[in-house]
């Protein structure tokens, strides 16, 4: 799915955007003001942020984002996987143990029972490796392609990230007549 980024001067542009699209009822998948450095915010800015947060639209920083943060969305992948990777790894080590009755750890003194609980641990061990080799698949290379996002964002300039639900069209006529400096495409 197509995530639309739109980069204003001004955040009182983003604020009348969001309450034009509510006063339409546009249907929106995910509304996220992305705010620039906290340098750049004034306290009127951060006033204004949070009188008019809503559950229509939220506020978050860049690093936050998962989308704009290829480093965040590995983190959060990778804790994705390990959570059904190492129960089913654990699961897995026990049925080997008991299916080839190897006696690896014998010399420690252990039963049955025990090398079956040592296999399982062993299996959720590699299940939880297993997750950290899949979540590094994740392209971190996508920080050249967001390269100009960030320039934005330090330069002071506010991101307002739109997702539409599918199946319907993102109000471009309303989105250009609020005037936003640039618009970026991003597909996950």
């Amino acid at each position: 799915m197509t995530k639309s980024i739109l980069i204003f001067e001004n955040l009182d542009k983003c604020i009348d955007l969001f309450n034009v699209f509510k006063e339409k009822s546009v249907l929106l998948s995910e509304a996220i003001l992305v705010t620039p450095f906290e340098e750049k915010i004034t306290p009127d800015q951060h006033e204004l942020i949070n009188s008019t947060s809503n559950n229509y639209f939220r506020s978050d920083k860049i690093e936050n984002i998962r989308i704009l943060n290829p480093k965040l969305d590995r983190k959060i992948r990778q804790t994705e996987m390990a959570r059904w990777l190492m129960p089913f790894g654990f699961i897995a080590g026990i049925a080997f143990s008991k299916m080839t009755n190897l006696s690896t750890f014998s010399f420690i003194g252990l039963d049955n029972l025990g090398e079956s609980l040592i296999g399982g641990l062993l299996g959720m061990g590699s299940g939880y490796l297993g997750s950290i080799f899949s979540a590094a698949s994740i392209n971190l290379n996508r920080h050249k392609e967001l390269r100009s996002v960030f320039n934005f964002n330090k330069e002071g300039k506010w991101l307002v990230l739109l997702e539409n639900q599918i199946g319907c069209e993102l109000p471009w006529a309303l989105i250009k007549q609020s005037g936003p400096h640039d618009i970026i495409f991003l597909e996950n």
